[in-house]
Parts: structure tokens; sequence; C-alpha cells
């Protein structure tokens, strides 16, 4: 009769203990594959799965800039950095509470012309009831910001004195504006008469 009543009340604890188990494990499975189809919504190229992946609103906080577009004004941001068809990849995932901690690797071909290799970014990603809340991106991994500006400052002024017709491309983030930027770039590396902004940092 004892061992009877035992049985009667370990069997429910260990249900629940299993049940527990896998709806934490789901959870973890769960927000993994969020940034996981995250990324995959980027390297597509598709607005509508990526918008779906949040709440409401789409917060992006880059250091002491926050960022907040609801899905409409978010589409014509999204529309001119897939002009430079970017790569997306994740290169570490951590789960810290509600957050994701991932590492992040970009490469496109705006940042190839600047930067001359690809972004590592250490980003946190905030999820609330299966949906992306927040962005934010903590830290630029080795982020060689003498180059990115040299080259973007001599992108700027020779486009002012050879094409000034394309002047403004580098604030205008539109899609208008990025095929501008693209043509910019394409117009400068044809061009016959300058030194790569490497060596006049070295020299």
């Amino acid at each position: 009769m004892i061992d009877f009543n035992l049985k009667k009340l370990v069997v429910p604890f260990l249900i629940m203990a299993i049940l527990v188990s896998c709806r934490d494990g789901a959870e973890k499975l769960d927000k993994t594959g969020i940034a996981e189809n995250y990324i995959k919504a980027l390297n597509a190229s598709d607005f509508e799965q990526l918008v779906g992946l949040f709440q409401d609103s789409i917060r992006f906080n880059e250091m002491e800039y926050i960022r907040t577009f609801d899905k409409e004004s978010y589409h014509s941001l999204f529309q001119w950095d897939s002009v430079f068809n970017p790569k997306y990849e994740i290169l570490d995932i951590k789960e810290e509470g509600e957050n994701l901690r991932l590492t992040i690797s970009k490469e496109c071909e705006r940042i190839h012309f600047l930067h001359e290799t690809p972004f590592i970014s250490s980003e946190i990603m905030n999820i609330k009831e299966g949906k992306i809340h927040s962005i934010d991106i903590v830290e630029y991994v080795d982020f060689n910001d003498s180059l990115w500006i040299a080259k973007r400052e001599d992108l700027v002024s020779w486009i002012e004195g050879h094409h000034p017709d394309l002047n403004g491309f580098i604030h205008d983030q539109t899609k208008q504006g990025a095929i501008n930027y693209q043509k910019a770039m394409a117009f400068y590396r044809n061009r016959a008469d300058s030194i790569p902004a490497q060596q006049e940092i070295e020299q």
C-alpha cells in the first residue's frame, strides 16, 4: 500500500519535471530559431518575413543612437541596405535571460569598399512573447575607423569634383540613394588618378 501511494505521488512530479524541461528546451530553441530566421530574412532580402519577426515597432539601437521604426517607415531603409547585396552570418550565439547575445558578421559592396573586410558586431537581441522587441549593437569588433573615414571622405570629395549630379548620395538612405552610392563607387573605382586610401594613411 505504501509503495503504491508513493508511486502515485512520484509519477505526477516526474511528468511535471519532464514537461518543464521540454518547455524550457523549446523556449531556448525558439529564441535561437528567431535569430536564425532573422538572419535568413536579411540574406534573402525578404521584407515581409523580416518584419513578421518583430513586435509592433522595429527598434535598432546602435551605441548611443536609438532608432525606432514602424514597419512601413522601415521599408525604405531596408530597400537601401538590400541594394548593396549584404550577407550576414551568425558567428556566435549565447542566451542571457530574455536576451540573446549575438556575434554577427556583415559583408556587402559598401562595406567592402569602405572597410575592405566584413563588419563584426556584438549585438543583443531582446525577445518578448515570441517576437523581437529590440536589437542593440553594443560593439563593433576590430572596426578600422581611420580607413573607413579616409575612404569615405576621398569618395565624397572625388564625386563632388567629377560627378556633382550624385552629390548627397552618402546621406540618402533610400533605394535611389543606394543606387547612386553604387554609381559613385563604380566611377571612383574606374578613375585613374588617385592613391588608395590605405596608402594615404600609411604615408
